[in-house]
């Protein structure tokens, strides 16, 4: 009768987890993002109660399917936030068009860093090679 939340969350129906997903407390938001089914994970993105902090550990878990990141870069609020842009950035699964659309917002430090770095995709790293040398110019 007294489950965890995380036991109570694999009983749950579709339906049900939807439903937590956009009216839930930190902790289902936590456990369902994860959720196999995007529609669930999508409601998690969709709760108004989100903040960015969270927001920023989803797209670091690196576990977000690409619906979610594809949420993600729609919200412009969340965009503005630096930090976020920059995991954006580093996340595979974030649409190509948007990271490299987030890479003309970064400093000079940060594009030096994807210019050197393996663990970005070859296309962020040949344009942020290419900034560079827009700016030293």
């Amino acid at each position: 009768e007294y489950l965890s939340k995380y036991a109570l969350a694999q009983t749950l129906g579709i339906s049900e987890k939807i439903k937590m997903g956009l009216t839930g407390d930190k902790e289902w938001r936590k456990i369902l993002v994860k959720d196999a089914n995007k529609l669930v994970s999508s409601a998690v993105i969709k709760n108004p109660r989100i903040t960015e902090s969270e927001v920023l550990t989803i797209i670091k878990s690196g576990s977000p399917n690409d619906e979610v990141m594809r949420l993600i870069c729609a919200n412009k609020e969340w965009v503005k936030n630096y930090p976020i842009r920059k995991a954006l950035i580093e996340n595979p699964k974030t649409p190509l068009a948007n990271a490299l659309r987030y890479l003309g917002t970064m400093n000079e430090k940060d594009l030096a860093g994807y210019a050197k770095s393996r663990n970005v995709s070859s296309v962020i790293v040949t344009q942020a090679k290419r900034m560079l040398l827009n700016k030293k110019k």
